[in-house]
């Protein structure tokens, strides 16, 4: 069986798409608060690992070979679900530290860049390791060829009375077989939940104004990632801290727009809300049976932007980066089958223009910003 499903050759992207789309219907009452509020301990770390895994695109290729200080945002940003183009001119470059600084169990972490806006803090992380990572590290096939670090975090923002308690995910790649270089965010406008030392439940809510400056600093208790053959693997490379950092952090003042759509496809599926922000757009989803004509998975939707160009729907996030988003359209149209549906994708990967889509549609929404 293991040999057969070997055998079998799945289009990247074009199940990449099919995947987000399916998840589009699962998180239709998922964004119903303004805030999302994640929980997620170390057991529920590999569901959230494998549904961000989706979000991902692989690129083995480098575009460029940059040095890594202070280039490390365009080094992996094809391997982030969220931003495209971070402006170097505004990113803060952190001082390197000292050879025996931020060494713990055989690893060093660094971090390089930090950018800020307000609506996530960002940080670019080189993580060397001094004896070569394992063999089953460098050839991973448990996240489908997406390569990350999870960081066992503390964190601290002088605008919050209280710390927050959350797993970074660090996605990136393997420079070579000592070095990993990668990014993560933390989303200012979510809220977390998890458990603190003792095992009891906490909350935390970033303030809805963040401040043009403030002190922040992190400590790192461990460093972890999963590794295996299958989904089901629970096994981890585990090394244990401490890390800490600290800085001052600028935060650019940027502006988010939302707009209410409340408009629904006659499967009953629609979008609430859609927020606009710097480097990406947000697809609120909802459900309403009072509209639903067809099955909901009889149903399926594409998304253009102002010049007609297909954007992919990672799940409810359109990464903005070179496309028009002046204003979106989303079409919905009926499949009759997988292979219908995997059929239109394929076009759309191939970059042929999008027009059909607007012949076999049932239903238009246009979102201005």
């Amino acid at each position: 069986m293991q040999n057969l499903f070997e055998e079998i050759k799945v289009p990247q992207e074009e199940l990449e798409n099919m995947v987000n789309e399916k998840l589009d219907m699962i998180r239709k009452d998922s964004r119903k608060m303004k805030r999302t509020k994640f929980f997620c301990g170390f057991t529920a770390a590999a569901a959230c690992i494998t549904a961000l895994a989706v979000f991902s695109v692989s690129n083995p290729v480098l575009a460029a070979q940059l040095p890594l200080i202070g280039h490390l945002f365009r080094q992996v940003e094809d391997k982030q679900p969220y931003y495209r183009d971070i402006d170097e001119k505004t990113v803060q470059t952190m001082p390197e530290t000292e050879e025996t600084a931020n060494v713990a169990d055989g690893l060093k972490i660094s971090l390089s860049e930090i950018y800020c806006n307000t609506e996530a803090l960002y940080l670019s992380v080189i993580i060397e390791s001094e004896d070569a990572f394992p063999d089953y590290l460098l050839d991973n096939q448990l996240m489908h060829d997406m390569d990350f670090f999870l960081l066992d975090a503390v964190e601290n923002f002088d605008f919050v009375d209280q710390p927050l308690v959350f797993p970074l995910q660090v996605n990136g790649e393997y420079m070579d077989d000592h070095t990993f270089v990668g990014s993560t965010r933390v989303d200012f406008t979510f809220g977390y939940g998890g458990l603190d030392e003792n095992g009891e439940e906490i909350d935390f809510v970033f303030p809805g104004t963040i401040p043009e400056s403030f002190r922040w600093n992190m400590d790192v208790k461990k460093i972890y990632t999963y590794y295996g053959n299958s989904s089901d693997s629970q096994e981890t490379f585990t090394k244990n801290g401490p890390w800490s950092f600290d800085a001052d952090v600028t935060a650019k003042q940027t502006e988010r727009i939302v707009r209410e759509v409340n408009d629904y496809a006659p499967n009953g599926m629609g979008i609430t809300t859609a927020e606009k922000r710097e480097f990406e757009i947000l697809l609120n989803y909802g459900y309403d049976e009072s509209y639903a004509e067809y099955e909901v998975d009889s149903i399926q939707s594409v998304i253009l932007d102002a010049d007609g160009n297909y954007m992919l729907n990672k799940a409810g996030m359109l990464p903005i980066g070179d496309f028009n988003v002046s204003k979106i359209d989303v079409y919905y149209f009926p499949i009759t089958s997988e292979e219908d549906w995997m059929a239109i994708q394929e076009k759309l990967a191939e970059g042929e223009p999008a027009d059909f889509i607007k012949e076999i549609a049932v239903h238009h929404t246009e979102i201005v910003f």
